[in-house]
């Protein structure tokens, strides 16, 4: 009886670590996007070219492992993509918004939030490392 209760206990705790460590990326992520939407982008006009304008830019938070990225589709639409490492997860729990970029500026749409990335093809979800 107590290996069964054993059993049990290591299962359960290995539900709520999993639990936690969801949790701490989400919240990683969310502070990323906060950070991100106060940061200064490159608006459609301030781009060189087509090509630039259908790449991410991205700017990282080192001392946070936040990482947000921006991705102008047209008429300063945008997409952003935001991120946090946290320690122990191999793979990053990704956000993704839509917005406007106003004068370099991230203003978000309202219900613009996405549960996936938007983009049809999968190589223009692809972020750069």
């Amino acid at each position: 009886m107590l290996s069964g209760l054993q059993q049990q206990l290591s299962h359960q705790r290995f539900l709520v670590a999993s639990e936690v460590g969801f949790l701490k990326q989400y919240i990683s992520a969310v502070s990323a996007q906060a950070w991100g939407g106060q940061l200064s982008w490159q608006s459609q006009q301030s781009q060189q070219s087509q090509q630039s304008q259908q790449s991410w830019q991205c700017q990282q938070q080192p001392g946070k492992g936040w990482k947000s990225c921006v991705r102008v589709v047209e008429n300063n639409e945008a997409v952003m993509a935001a991120f946090g490492m946290v320690s122990g997860q191999k793979m990053p729990l990704i956000l993704w918004e839509w917005g406007t970029l106003v004068n370099s500026q991230w203003s978000s749409a309202a219900h613009g939030w996405l549960d996936f990335c938007p983009f049809t093809e999968v190589s223009q979800c692809q972020l750069p490392q």
